[in-house]
């Protein structure tokens, strides 16, 4: 228990993401507290790995959580876990964790279009076997030729990920799924949810080195439609996260903006600046 007697929780959503913001829960579920009482509910339209969403609900802290990822990987891969989570977890448990399988993984990802739990796991596979989780553009852990100090199975404790995508399965009915263009969604969730008691959480792709990190990179207009969007007064209660861009400090200058720091291991582990936003009182 840390000091502000908020617990402290390890990992539980089953992917790895570089730049990951898991470790805001504790922010969010300060963030979540002010809100009217009754249940509560924590939506992503950038949803990615879930970190911070999926220790939310482990802690009781929202009755549903609302995930959002346009691209039909990461969807196939929630939407696999979340409707066959024994079949999923079987998968972790049996399938060979070697070269063969990351390049017929790598193969089934390229330009998959249409979502399907095949897509879903060989995202899934190659997120924990490849450098920085990244799923495209990206080699494996230990290298093409595997004589790394690491090897590709490193980030691939069977038991550990199967039974977080057996617990999820456990509580999927407080899970929604969704792909949409993150517009789309933050526009119908306004009819979907109880705005008051709805905490959004948005983290979109950086402006900068955007599609080097993300499967869903976002042009300029995009960024701009998105503040826009969150600065309407629609939405009464959002927290963003950006990179440190004079484009977003721009678009964002009469909202309380913060300092953030976030850990990447892209090659070589450094920080990044980033930017923690929040609707101005």
């Amino acid at each position: 228990m840390s000091q502000s007697g908020i617990p402290t929780i390890r990992s539980v959503s089953p992917f790895r993401y570089p730049g990951g913001k898991a470790f805001l829960y504790k922010y969010l579920l300060q963030r979540l507290n002010v809100l009217p009482g009754g249940q509560r509910i924590y939506a992503e339209p950038f949803c990615g790995g879930a970190g911070a969403a999926v220790i939310l609900l482990k802690l009781g802290a929202v009755e549903e959580i609302h995930l959002n990822d346009a691209d039909p990987k990461v969807f196939s891969a929630w939407d696999a876990i979340l409707n066959q989570p024994e079949r999923f977890a079987a998968e972790i448990m049996s399938t060979p964790i070697d070269m063969p399988t990351w390049y017929s993984c790598r193969e089934k990802v390229e330009g998959a279009t249409h979502p399907s739990f095949e897509l879903g796991f060989a995202t899934f596979f190659l997120n924990r076997t490849s450098r920085s989780g990244i799923v495209i553009g990206a080699g494996p852990i230990g290298g093409y030729d595997q004589r790394g100090n690491w090897k590709i199975d490193a980030r691939f404790n069977r038991k550990v990920l199967a039974e977080r995508v057996r617990w999820l399965g456990s509580v999927s009915d407080r899970i929604k799924i969704f792909q949409e263009d993150a517009l789309t969604f933050l526009s119908r969730s306004t009819t979907r949810l109880r705005l008051d008691r709805t905490l959004f959480f948005v983290d979109p792709p950086y402006v900068t080195a955007g599609g080097r990190l993300y499967l869903n990179a976002m042009n300029e207009g995009k960024h701009i439609a998105l503040s826009d969007v969150l600065q309407s007064g629609t939405i009464p209660n959002w927290v963003l996260t950006y990179d440190d861009h004079p484009l977003i400090r721009d678009l964002y200058d009469t909202q309380d903006i913060s300092d953030l720091s976030v850990s990447y291991s892209l090659q070589n582990k450094r920080k990044e600046r980033e930017v923690l936003i929040s609707h101005a009182a």
